[in-house]
């Protein structure tokens, strides 16, 4: 039997090699060998994989060192089964270690054996589904407490200028052009340019000559973001914040993470202006970010990744809806 069997597996490579098909070893004897082989695959033992006497051992040696109890890198952690499962749900666990598009390689500057790779893909593959949780943020609806016809310095104006102008090289606490810093009310207001009815502040950004804020080649302020400042302005100017609600119900790209991006992100990474070397301008651009690792480990002050935003940390609610957002499959 053996002998026919090898007979049976040379001509099928014979034909691959003359057809120019190609596949790895794996691939080719998982094709083609008996289902009471397949089990095994060269010396690689695919018998009883499970988590608990498997893959937590592979976990443990290349993974749970950035992926542990004290520090989530990206958010995920590899010690505790029910959250490992999270990797599982998106795609993160295969994608990264198979080195797929859109997702950073790990383990960083290594890469798994073969074996330990497809141990991850049986245990995967042989997985309960219904074991394998939805997310971890709960759908929840907090009801907004903020007037309609008021802009709010705290949940508005703060991260659009802080995102704008309170940027590496320009008005941040150490850059601090002209002597001039925005990354905070007071020092806002210590400019001495924010007066309702004469707004030096105002008039910078919508400037047809060099004073225009914030200068080439980074992106302006939309004009609904302009008016908004100006409302501000004309309201007074004051240090107000309100509770704008926390609705994880049905979280989108366009109707709920797009507007995120925008106050707080796209000022430091448009095309024109890619902070870092990163560009925040469409969905795909995020979704790269997302399912390589770094939008949330950079959201959530991570080890290992930049701040972001540089001077303002993303609220609670916020960091939760990019969360819900990657877990529901990235929802345009």
């Amino acid at each position: 039997m053996k002998v026919i069997l090898r007979r049976f597996t040379s001509i099928i490579f014979l034909f691959l090699f003359v057809t120019g098909i190609s596949c790895t070893n794996y691939q080719f004897e998982q094709y083609f060998l008996p289902e009471a082989e397949k089990d095994v695959i060269g010396e690689c033992d695919l018998l009883d994989i499970s988590y608990d006497s498997t893959i937590s051992q592979i976990l443990q040696q290349n993974c749970t060192a950035c992926h542990n109890n004290n520090s989530a890198a990206a958010g995920y952690n590899y010690e505790d089964y029910d959250l490992a499962l999270l990797s599982v749900r998106d795609g993160s666990l295969l994608g990264t270690i198979d080195n797929e598009s859109g997702f950073s390689p790990m383990p960083p500057g290594n890469t798994l054996d073969s074996c330990s790779i497809e141990k991850i893909r049986t245990w995967i593959v042989n997985l309960d589904q219904d074991s394998i949780p939805v997310d971890t943020i709960p759908d929840i609806e907090i009801v907004s407490n903020c007037d309609p016809d008021t802009v709010y310095f705290q949940n508005t104006i703060l991260p659009l200028v802080v995102s704008s102008c309170a940027t590496t090289g320009c008005h941040d606490q150490d850059s601090h052009k002209d002597g001039i810093i925005l990354t905070d009310y007071s020092s806002i207001l210590r400019t001495g340019k924010i007066n309702p009815g004469d707004s030096e502040f105002f008039e910078s950004l919508t400037d047809d000559d060099d004073d225009l804020m914030p200068p080439p080649p980074n992106q302006p302020l939309t004009d609904d973001q302009i008016l908004l400042i100006n409302q501000w302005i004309l309201q007074g100017a004051q240090d107000n914040a309100c509770n704008d609600g926390c609705d994880t119900t049905n979280v989108t790209f366009a109707e709920t993470i797009w507007p995120v991006m925008q106050k707080y992100c796209t000022g430091c990474h448009s095309t024109a202006s890619p902070g870092g070397g990163i560009t925040i301008s469409s969905y795909g651009d995020l979704v790269t970010l997302a399912g390589n690792g770094s939008l949330m480990g950079s959201v959530r002050f991570e080890s290992g990744y930049s701040n972001m935003p540089t001077n303002q940390q993303l609220s609670e609610c916020n960091i939760n809806l990019l969360q819900k957002w990657i877990n529901d499959g990235f929802t345009e």
